[in-house]
């Protein structure tokens, strides 16, 4: 997975995104994943009929909340990178985005449950104690004695894993409760996105502070009311997930969120929609326990603590391969991010330190599963670091294919989902194909009119097979042009799976 090249706009076209080399996404590279990650993921999409990355985008962000505020990866005395993720999976409705997000995520869910179950307990012991309070404090001021009345218990909180629907105030009394950090999942991410200054008269004031929290800064909130006006988090830690439409992303994510970067902060995926079709593929539950297991591992690694006592992250330094990768790696990228403006550039800012982020996710993850190639559980070694920048390369090539989306006139995204069909048939259909395809061809001619323009535009070409034995005239089909493999593709060529620009006056480029 090279570094994607810059493409050159055509005519007419804005720099901040919109351009599109084409429409084929690159496969999810599972890969990457330690064991059993990739097994898992690549299971758990076949099983649910999905694209692995929309259960590998979750899985990678609750892995992420689970190390929370217990480890950071450094690069650099004064370069260090919280483990964060905000994902968000991208899809029209009934693409198993929640079915998807829900096996992902499913080991914090049970571990939540547990918690409120055993806080349950908590509150009745609580509540006998109250009791027992109440009866002891009468005693000591019917004796009247001098020494001090006994303690009030303290009110027993639950241990929060995840969060759904809440605003700045109570997230901050709850990331005050627990400093570990959170997992904010929203099955609608515009919730998340609209929700912003919803209750406040201050204008962007919560857009600023989760961008704050997406760097694991610290954030004060002042409140009226309450036991205490002043809510302060040292370090405020909250990965997000979740599923949105195409539509109402670009609805969402107004000039406001591009400006103030955070839609750079948010890694993408949206691949191109297929039809559901029934499978008894299923998850095991080998792998499922032994998902569960990392999980339980990662929650078990505890911060450290200062001179004062107060938890610290434990900052894990690069080993000197490592090192020789990551400046490789910053280079290139840094060249890169040189070439581009608008939205990619911010992109591309963002990506840089998500390559740490996600290698440590790859880190923490080898240790809690046991991994025997790894030497040393406080040092981020080459592999780590390879496995970050593989995933973090190919979320900007998804980025540009996500950006060049919302860009889109209602033509370019007819024409697009046009010859993501024809992608999905293995890349060669016939004109009553494409008819039975979508009701709006009004005919077999109809479509055929419409591949005629696929192929003077140059993204692909007829094909007339020769008659066979019986005779009789052959029905010719329509084939994509042949890309450059996506497995190779030479520097500075065009991204793999695109179409160049011989497609540009069908896009409507030009």
């Amino acid at each position: 997975y090279p570094i994607p090249p810059v493409a050159t706009p055509p005519a007419g076209v804005s720099v901040s995104g919109t351009v599109s080399t084409g429409t084929k996404q690159l496969p999810f590279p599972a890969e990457s994943l330690p064991r059993p990650l990739d097994r898992f993921v690549t299971e758990c999409a076949s099983a649910i009929g999905c694209d692995p990355s929309y259960v590998a985008l979750p899985l990678l962000v609750g892995l992420a909340s689970a190390i929370g505020n217990s480890r950071r990866i450094c690069l650099k005395r004064g370069w260090v990178e919280p483990c964060i993720i905000w994902g968000t999976i991208v899809g029209e409705s009934g693409t198993q985005k929640s079915p998807a997000m829900e096996a992902a995520l499913r080991p914090i869910r049970k571990r939540q449950h547990e918690a409120i179950k055993e806080h349950a307990r908590a509150v009745e012991a609580h509540e006998a104690d109250l009791l027992r309070h109440e009866k002891e404090l009468r005693e000591w001021k019917n004796t009247k004695t001098s020494g001090n009345p006994p303690e009030k218990p303290p009110e027993p909180t639950a241990d929060r894993y995840f969060v759904d629907d809440v605003t700045i105030e109570s997230l901050a009394v709850l990331l005050q409760q627990n400093p570990r950090g959170l997992l904010l999942v929203k099955d609608e991410l515009s919730g998340w996105i609209g929700s912003f200054d919803k209750y406040t008269n201050s204008k962007g004031s919560d857009a600023s502070k989760w961008l704050e929290m997406f760097g694991g800064r610290s954030i004060i909130v002042d409140r009226k009311s309450g036991p205490s006006k002043t809510i302060y988090v040292h370090r405020a830690a909250v990965s997000v997930c979740g599923g949105i439409q195409p539509g109402t992303l670009q609805r969402a994510l107004g000039v406001e969120h591009r400006e103030n970067g955070l839609a750079a902060r948010l890694l993408l995926t949206c691949p191109p929609f297929r039809p559901k079709k029934w499978t008894e593929s299923d998850i095991s539950h080998a792998i499922e326990q032994e998902l569960a297991d990392i999980f339980g591992g990662l929650y078990l690694l505890q911060p450290q603590r200062d001179e004062n006592g107060e938890p610290h992250p434990v900052d894990l330094p690069l080993s000197p391969a490592a090192k020789e990768a990551w400046i490789a790696f910053y280079n290139e990228h840094a060249q890169e991010q040189a070439e581009l403006t608008g939205d990619l550039a911010a992109s591309w800012s963002k990506l840089e330190g998500y390559a740490a982020r996600l290698a440590l996710i790859v880190h923490c993850a080898r240790w809690a599963a046991g991994d025997s190639t790894l030497r040393d559980p406080d040092v981020i070694d080459e592999q780590s670091i390879e496995a970050g920048v593989t995933l973090s390369r190919w979320f900007g090539i998804e980025a540009r294919r996500v950006y060049a989306i919302l860009s889109e006139t209602p033509e370019q995204r007819e024409h697009r989902r046009l010859v993501e069909m024809i992608e999905s048939r293995g890349g060669s259909v016939t004109a009553r194909d494409v008819f039975k395809s979508s009701r709006r061809y009004s005919s077999t001619s109809d479509a055929e009119s419409v591949l005629d323009s696929l192929a003077k535009a140059g993204v692909g070409h007829w094909e007339h097979p020769k008659p066979g034995p019986s005779g009789g005239r052959p029905t010719r089909h329509f084939v994509l042009t042949t890309c450059v493999p996506e497995t190779n593709t030479p520097s500075g060529g065009p991204v793999s799976g695109g179409f160049g620009d011989s497609g540009k006056e069908f896009w409507g480029y030009e």
